[in-house]
């Protein structure tokens, strides 16, 4: 044996935690590609990014999970002698807290931003355009629209096209500050969730207590005001007198995507 204390014709022990083994490595990564690819097929992707961002997630959970498989590094290789074994080390354990986000996001599955989540996040669609295309056909006796269209309708087209107008809007419950009702709250994204902004409008004239984020298909006509000035970066959202309200599940596609008035 050699002073160091390994044999003459070896190598020396690296000191401290011992290396995660290859395997091991390899093993995490199919692991994580493949919690990507799942989040892809079972459509919760729709609930962090836009829809055009996930063949994205589906490429590289596959391109993940195809390093760690093939050869020569993936599991699917022949181990080198003398680096196929997993040595016991706080460095191996701890590895495997890398599996951690996959078991939440497998398990957990994270739902769609919601109520919690709208007070710093508020949006009210600036600017406005001099004209605006024709509402939409009423589509079972009201105008289907987004919450983009009728909030940017509502505060700044001069021209009123909501007055008189029964409207459908699609949304979550959040509760009123002012407490004469509830605000029915969409989020738009412009990338993922961490980019996202609330759309609200207020609800007036509904009897029935509604639960936060409980989503809801809410028929109504738009309650006239004057028009926002251009530079008001936050006038009060616009007010929707109800005549019906049906609830409904949680739309595949939860957010919107453009917070333009067309969106």
């Amino acid at each position: 044996m050699t002073p160091g204390g390994s044999s003459a014709g070896g190598h020396a022990e690296p000191s401290g935690s011992p290396p995660v083994s290859r395997r091991t490595a390899s093993l995490l990564v199919v692991v994580l590609g493949a919690t990507a690819v799942w989040v892809w097929a079972s459509g919760a992707a729709l609930n962090y990014v836009r829809p055009a961002l996930t063949p994205y997630l589906l490429a590289g959970g596959v391109v993940l999970v195809l390093l760690g498989l093939l050869p020569p590094g993936g599991l699917l290789g022949r181990a080198r002698p003398g680096h196929g074994g997993e040595r016991p080390g706080g460095a191996a354990r701890v590895s495997w807290l890398l599996l951690l986000p996959a078991l939440v996001v497998v398990l957990v599955q994270p739902a769609a931003l919601g109520a919690h989540a709208v007070s710093s996040r508020a949006a009210v669609p600036g600017g406005g355009a001099d004209t605006y295309p024709p509402l939409a056909p009423p589509v079972r006796g009201a105008v289907p629209m987004t919450m983009a269209e009728f909030i940017t309708r509502g505060l700044r087209d001069r021209d009123r096209s909501l007055e008189g107008v029964r409207v459908r809007l699609v949304g979550f419950v959040a509760p009123d500050r002012g407490g004469a009702g509830y605000r029915l709250t969409r989020f738009v994204i412009f990338c993922c969730a961490a980019d996202a902004e609330a759309l609200q409008v207020e609800v007036h004239g509904d009897a029935t207590r509604r639960a936060g984020d409980q989503w809801l298909e809410v028929e109504g006509r738009w309650r006239p005001r004057p028009v926002a000035a251009a530079d008001d970066p936050s006038p009060p959202p616009p007010v929707l007198d109800v005549d019906a309200v049906r609830p409904v599940a949680q739309p595949r596609h939860p957010y919107e995507y453009s917070i333009q008035y067309a969106g």
